[in-house]
């Protein structure tokens, strides 16, 4: 088990949310969770979930995304709405989109809040990691009026850049994952 701190982009500050951090393992069998939770969370909006499957543009909302890289350069984006509703998909290299991905098992999302935490589990197959080289972790968080931050593992870039594989900092097939690095400070 490992936990993982996101931070915001230097450009896109949250308002009132202080802190979100992932907690990863991986489950009897080799199902992997992962555990999001979102700290003061109070003014965070959460689109409700309709189909809980597939759906476009989740990232327009609070989202939660997870990144797999593979060793030849291609990687798997997904996307979780708290309440339920997921997107994934696949590129051959960097933002160059093949199509959308379907596990072979959906994921499940779990979606608890409180007055001031959010929590959002989500499970998926083991055979997901098949291949993988390293991962990274993500959130787009959406606050009343409108405003959007980005949280990741690690800023590389002037601008938000969830897809850059520099920043991809969760190392697989090592004895214990890397871990992540400091963001960038910007003047």
């Amino acid at each position: 088990m490992q936990t993982y701190r996101l931070k915001p982009h230097p450009t896109t500050p949250p308002l009132d949310v202080s802190g979100i951090s992932v907690t990863m393992m991986r489950l009897m069998g080799g199902e992997l969770l992962l555990r999001y939770r979102i700290n003061d969370s109070g003014k965070v909006v959460v689109p409700r979930g309709f189909s809980h499957r597939s759906q476009e543009d989740l990232w327009r909302r609070t989202c939660l995304e997870f990144f797999l890289y593979d060793q030849n350069g291609h990687y798997r984006e997904f996307n979780f709405a708290p309440a339920g509703d997921w997107a994934a998909f696949e590129f051959a290299s960097y933002r160059k989109l093949i199509g959308d991905y379907s596990p072979e098992t959906a994921p499940q999302i779990d979606f608890q809040r409180g007055p001031s935490v959010i929590t959002v589990t989500v499970r998926l197959p083991a055979r997901l990691l098949d291949g993988v080289k390293s991962a990274s972790l993500c959130a787009v968080i959406e606050e009343e009026g409108g405003h959007h931050s980005l949280w990741s593992l690690t800023h590389r870039r002037d601008d938000p850049d969830f897809h850059d594989p520099m920043s991809f900092a969760i190392r697989f097939g090592q004895s214990e994952p890397a871990k992540p690095k400091q963001a960038l400070q910007h003047a």
